[in-house]
């Protein structure tokens, strides 16, 4: 196990150095280069301060970094609230969302899509255990949570195809904002699979914006160019589709997209569902056991559902 003499020999510093800033002492002055160093350090080694060993798993203070998946506008509509963590671990769970930028101390953080290294060294001062859902990066030493997003959105079209769709649509919302893309990836990757397919469409392909008053407009095109089967993209333009859909005396076949989906309600309409109880279940048992004893970092695979009514 990693000691304060072992981080500070990484880090480069005096192993006083590293104790005041590992201890958050307010009265030590340095640079944030130094303190970056340290905190990485500690990271990488698992090192964790007598007061991280004592107090880890009787009570969890989750951060959530969303700003790559939903946009600012939009963010207090969605509260990690109700997460439920796993139920057999003798821990008090507490979420809230680490904004951009933001520095406070977490037990972890769960950071959810794909972060530059600049934002990466931001959370690391607020917690040395990040577990990130959709990192695409190969180097990275923390944990990450893979989910496969193309089976079920591959198994969705099947059952469209099934249930004799021709033309089907997909609408979705991109958001550019303070250089942060959300939305775009995700476009391509169904478009990929659309064209694998054999349904894709370039006509009935809808973009627009992440709002409700977009996924309306969408939603009306769609309709007015004759689609007997509409696929969301996002479930940020949900309620703007689902009204105008409720309107429309021709009713398309229409499947939803679930992506934060944090408290696992049930819908009419066939899902493609990507965060599954069980993701949110593992997280927290990985979170757990990573504040419980230093190990490698993990890489954990989760297949997304498409779930029929």
């Amino acid at each position: 196990m990693a000691t304060l003499s072992d981080i500070a020999k990484k880090a480069k510093v005096s192993q006083a150095a590293a104790s005041r800033v590992l201890n958050q002492d307010p009265t030590f002055v340095v640079s944030k280069e130094v303190r970056l160093a340290i905190r990485k350090a500690a990271a990488e080694m698992g090192y964790r301060t007598p007061r991280q060993k004592k107090d880890s798993v009787k009570s969890i203070n989750i951060g959530i970094a969303d700003w790559h998946s939903i946009p600012a506008s939009r963010r207090r509509e969605f509260s990690y609230n109700t997460l439920v963590p796993f139920s057999q671990l003798d821990a008090k769970y507490s979420f809230s969302r680490l904004e951009r930028g933001m520095t406070r101390e977490l037990d972890a953080i769960i950071a959810i899509g794909i972060f530059t290294d600049e934002e990466i060294d931001e959370m690391i001062f607020s917690s040395p255990n990040i577990i990130f859902l959709n990192n695409n990066q190969s180097d990275t030493m923390f944990d990450r949570m893979f989910i496969d997003y193309d089976t079920p959105v591959k198994k969705c079209f099947d059952y469209l195809k099934e249930n004799g769709a021709k033309r089907i649509a997909f609408l979705n919302g991109i958001n550019e904002e303070n250089g942060i893309k959300i939305g775009y990836r995700r476009t391509e990757g169904v478009r990929s699979v659309m064209k694998e397919e054999g349904v894709y469409n370039e006509d009935l392909f809808l973009l627009g914006d992440l709002t409700d008053l977009s996924g309306k407009e969408m939603m009306k095109k769609a309709l007015s160019l004759g689609a007997d089967a509409v696929v969301l993209g996002t479930q940020l333009i949900e309620n703007g589709v689902l009204e105008e859909y409720e309107k429309s005396e021709r009713k398309p076949i229409l499947i939803l997209r679930r992506d934060i989906d944090l408290d696992y309600k049930k819908t009419k309409f066939p899902v493609v569902r990507m965060c599954s109880e069980q993701l949110w279940e593992i997280t927290n048992l990985l979170i757990y056991s990573r504040l419980k004893r230093p190990a490698p970092p993990l890489k954990v695979y989760i297949q997304a559902t498409f779930e029929v009514v």
